[in-house]
């Protein structure tokens, strides 16, 4: 097997891809999965997850992310001065929507957005976007008041 993303539980495959070289030493079983913090409240809530999952059938799920996401990346390319980086076509993105707003770091635009109470992130990649992701638990309105936010920002 081969590591495709950086691991966060390996430090060494992580600091071989920040540095764009081959990592040092044999491959291990830490290096082929994300690692990271392990959130034990999200690990308890797993089978009521997989139990509405099941419920609610992949395509369902599916189209729901799609149409959500969707939205975001509309609402994302009306506003200036914003780069979107995901592509548009559902077919080739999934439930992440990146992009860049000019002037700002993704971190400024992330803490800007808490401020107006929407949850966005930044990757932590050597190239870092500000990230929105729609999910199961969100509304079209709750989409359509997190791209309100972003155009305030944008304007700031």
């Amino acid at each position: 097997m081969r590591p495709t993303i950086p691991s966060f539980s390996d430090l060494e495959l992580y600091e071989a891809w920040k540095d764009d070289r081959p990592p040092r030493g044999p491959n291990v079983a830490a290096r082929v999965t994300p690692g990271g913090f392990h959130a034990y409240e999200h690990h308890w809530a797993l089978a009521s997850a997989f139990s509405l999952q099941q419920q609610l059938q992949r395509p369902r799920v599916a189209a729901r992310v799609a149409e959500l996401n969707g939205r975001i990346k509309d609402g994302l390319a009306g506003i200036p001065g914003l780069t979107l980086h995901t592509p548009r076509d559902p077919g080739l993105s999934a439930g992440i929507c990146c992009f860049e707003l000019k002037g700002k770091t993704p971190d400024q635009v992330v803490a800007a957005m808490l401020a107006r109470k929407v949850l966005a992130s930044s990757s932590p990649y050597a190239v870092s976007y500000a990230r929105l992701a729609g999910g199961l638990m969100n509304s079209p309105d709750q989409v359509d008041q997190a791209l309100a936010a972003l155009r305030e920002v944008a304007k700031s």
